[in-house]
């Protein structure tokens, strides 16, 4: 995943429901910012490291809708169409 990639949320790190039904990821966003994670020296457990890894870079995204968010997980998007 990179900047200007063309992204769409996923279900792999929490499912998210609405009156118990599962909705359909239809936003899809473009990526405007890419980060690395940096953890404080306190927390480098092997657990903490492990869910830090799970969770990839941290991400922006604007999403067709156009609201911006902020320090997305990578690991929740899927790239639907790559930046050419």
């Amino acid at each position: 995943m990179k900047v200007g990639d063309i992204v769409r949320q996923n279900n792999k790190l929490i499912e998210v429901r609405t009156n118990s039904k599962k909705p359909r990821a239809e936003l899809v966003g473009v990526v405007v910012a890419m980060r690395t994670q940096s953890l404080p020296k306190v927390q480098e457990t092997e657990w903490f490291r492990s869910w830090m890894d799970r969770l990839g870079n941290l991400v922006d995204v604007l999403w067709s809708n156009g609201n911006l968010s902020e320090n997305f997980a990578e690991a929740a998007l899927d790239v639907v169409n790559e930046d050419q």
